[in-house]
């Protein structure tokens, strides 16, 4: 419990070292995959030339189990899609500025993570409480899984994003600067583009 609250608050211990993101989501789909319902279908779509990033992977791997059983949670017993995709994508003022954190980071190119489910998606209103320790729209016992995506990728300097709509499900997205700037390839894909409906 301490442990992710200081994650949340972005000051938790960081063990740092050069790491390749898509390599890290690869090797975390194996332990997702012995956890997620049989009627959800977890689809991969990932670059594994991206540049390295300077990570905690313990830390980063608990983004992408938590960001992934979140969405998990949002389809429910009824079955549906989640979508993991990895990459390199340039974010100007107009992504940065809908971040809900490192919304005043420099504009340039990223190393992205994003996760998108079709699951029931999140009301306007508590897109940002969600964030909250301990705030869950889910059963008692929950709200601490995103308030520790929140601050780990704060801690790594990175940003979040978010884009849902209420019955057609949720994106998230994480960009994380990487290790060396001369190392970044040009975008390759629009994949981390914002989520539509």
């Amino acid at each position: 419990l301490c442990s992710q609250l200081l994650a949340y608050s972005g000051r938790g211990r960081f063990v740092v070292e050069q790491e390749n993101l898509s390599r890290l989501v690869e090797q975390t789909s194996k332990l997702l995959s012995a956890t997620l319902s049989r009627e959800i279908t977890v689809t991969y779509e990932l670059d594994h030339e991206v540049p390295p990033v300077l990570m905690d992977t313990t830390q980063i791997r608990q983004v992408v189990m938590n960001l992934v059983i979140n969405a998990a949670e949002a389809i429910g017993t009824r079955g549906g899609m989640i979508s993991v995709s990895t990459g390199v994508v340039r974010a100007d003022r107009s992504l940065l500025g809908l971040a809900l954190v490192g919304d005043d980071q420099a504009e340039g190119d990223f190393v992205f993570l994003r996760v998108t489910d079709n699951g029931c998606g999140i009301r306007a209103s508590d897109v940002r409480r969600i964030f909250e320790p301990f705030y869950t729209t889910k059963f008692t016992g929950r709200g601490l899984g995103l308030a520790a995506v929140l601050g780990i990728v704060r801690g790594h300097k990175g940003v979040l994003t978010l884009t849902s709509e209420v019955g057609r499900g949720s994106s998230f997205l994480m960009l994380l600067p990487p290790a060396l700037l001369t190392q970044v390839r040009r975008p390759t894909s629009e994949r981390a583009g914002l989520w539509r409906s």
